[in-house]
């Protein structure tokens, strides 16, 4: 979470020459790369025809060389590797569009690599679009540049981001080679927030609903797999953690495959089946910031033992009150497929300014490895899709809530003395029932937050006696509108 805690000293540290002649230097990776996608709905009065793949690999590092965990501050190597990290996808064909999805236990993933991840998976599979999402892990390996053995030196092995790529395209290929008749089956599920996450930030305003695709057989009704979306930073082992962990979407997933294995009071045999199959977490509007801190105490629904502490048992504790509630929402509500669901895509390349004085000058020491097709702008990107009565917006980093949900305040202190711009909120834009949020998708940009509530300078939002977090991990304040903007024109052109 404290991502910039001590880069402070990286201002003197690149206040060189050689500093300041790459300030001016600008290395487009994929110099002219521009997606401007529409693929409209097509209904016709053929048979109903929707196959769906899913795929898994591997993505856990070795540790024969140094592996660099990221979030908190610099200098955090790991030490072992408690459980294993994946990428998960998932691929949906209605007969018309194919459209992809995979979820890495990462961080984060800059827009050049998710390009590079396409050009692989394009070479594979026909998908029509594929998006990358990232879990925003913080026990595991750096792969944004910013958390290296010191301030000021890049923690990103470009041996190991190679493996995430090439891993990343394969679990895609694998979900398309394995699609199959299947039906699709929506949920959203209230979370109680007490007790598990906290926003560390006013005003109050969680994206707590968490929101499910369920993909079954279309031959003999078994679960195939499914999507999660849910929002709350995966660093329950706080900053202190030095082990490899998935965190709590590797216990969520594990549950909702094979269920729970510990009973209340013998640890006996499962208490809970798994629904089986192959399961991804994306993350939703985490900005602001959710968080299970150490203030929050979790609870173990199926043990009943309460962690406060940062540990492996807490982050399992998380994952199995999220399994526990979908598992029993299945359990009491069966499956109501969608009937013959459609798939429409749009999607855009956007360009951002990089305002924050910091991420300029990391960019231009190579700390932050991604190209600028312009100086001090970055490319990025925005999707919307439709599936039957579901949409997913799509953003490119830690969004917060009230621009998802509605709450944007005009808090004292703010620096700049502006209404909402950020309005109507993003779900009230969206068509259908079910209104999925995928954050960290196809970049990871840092928090996106109104312009009204952008405080980076003294006096401090609601007299506080300190400068807010937010605004230090954030390209600017008007990244908040031009990423609002660019998603509710793909909404409104549909």
């Amino acid at each position: 979470m404290k991502t910039f805690g001590r880069l402070a000293s990286l201002l003197v540290a690149l206040g060189t020459a050689a500093g300041a002649w790459a300030l001016y230097h600008t290395r487009d990776r994929h110099p002219g790369y521009a997606l401007d996608l529409r693929l409209p709905n097509t209904a016709d009065a053929r048979a109903p025809h929707l196959d769906v793949g899913f795929g898994r690999e591997k993505i856990t590092p070795e540790l024969a060389r140094a592996v660099w965990l990221a979030g908190f501050a610099t200098g955090r190597r790991a030490t072992a590797v408690h459980d294993d990290l994946w990428a998960v996808a998932m691929v949906i064909d209605d007969g018309h569009h194919r459209l992809g999805v995979v979820a890495l236990d990462s961080i984060g993933l800059f827009h050049d690599d998710v390009i590079a991840i396409r050009r692989r998976v394009e070479a594979r599979t026909r998908l029509d679009y594929l998006i990358v999402t990232t879990t925003h892990n913080h026990s595991t390996p750096d792969l944004m540049g910013l958390w290296g053995p010191r301030t000021g030196f890049s923690g990103v092995d470009d041996q190991y981001r190679a493996f995430v790529v090439d891993r990343a395209a394969i679990a895609v290929a694998t979900g398309a080679n394995r699609l199959a008749p299947a039906r699709v089956s929506l949920y959203e599920i209230p979370i109680e927030t007490a007790g598990l996450v906290t926003d560390s930030r006013d005003p109050q305003v969680f994206d707590s609903t968490l929101r499910m695709l369920h993909v079954t057989s279309a031959l003999d009704g078994s679960t195939r797999g499914s999507l999660v979306n849910w929002a709350n930073h995966p660093e329950t082992l706080w900053s202190v953690n030095t082990e490899i962990t998935a965190d709590f979407p590797g216990y969520l997933r594990d549950g909702l495959e094979h269920g729970a294995n510990e009973s209340v009071g013998d640890g006996g045999g499962p208490t809970v089946r798994g629904l089986g199959g192959i399961h991804l977490y994306v993350n939703g509007a985490i900005g602001g910031l959710m968080t299970t801190s150490p203030e929050t105490t979790v609870t173990d629904p199926y043990s009943g033992r309460a962690y406060s502490a940062p540990s492996h048992e807490k982050a399992r504790a998380v994952g199995r009150i999220l399994g526990r509630s979908i598992l029993s929402t299945v359990a009491e509500r069966p499956s109501m497929p969608e009937l013959n669901p459609r798939l429409s895509v749009a999607a855009q390349t956007i360009e951002l300014p990089v305002d924050n004085t910091l991420f300029r000058l990391a960019l231009a020491a190579g700390v932050i490895d991604r190209g600028q097709p312009r100086l001090n702008r970055i490319r990025s990107e925005v999707a919307f899709i439709t599936l039957g009565s579901a949409s997913i917006a799509t953003v490119p980093g830690e969004i917060y809530p009230e621009i998802a949900n509605g709450g944007i305040v005009r808090p004292p202190g703010a620096d700049f003395p502006i209404d909402a711009i950020e309005i109507p909120p993003l779900r009230e834009l969206m068509p259908g029932r079910f209104k999925f949020l995928f954050g960290l998708a196809n970049d990871a940009i840092g928090y996106i937050i109104p312009k009204s509530e952008w405080d980076d300078q003294s006096p401090w939002l609601y007299g506080a006696s300190t400068r807010h977090y937010g605004e230090q991990v954030s390209l600017g304040p008007d990244t908040g509108p031009l990423v609002h903007d660019a998603i509710r024109r793909l909404i409104q052109e549909r």
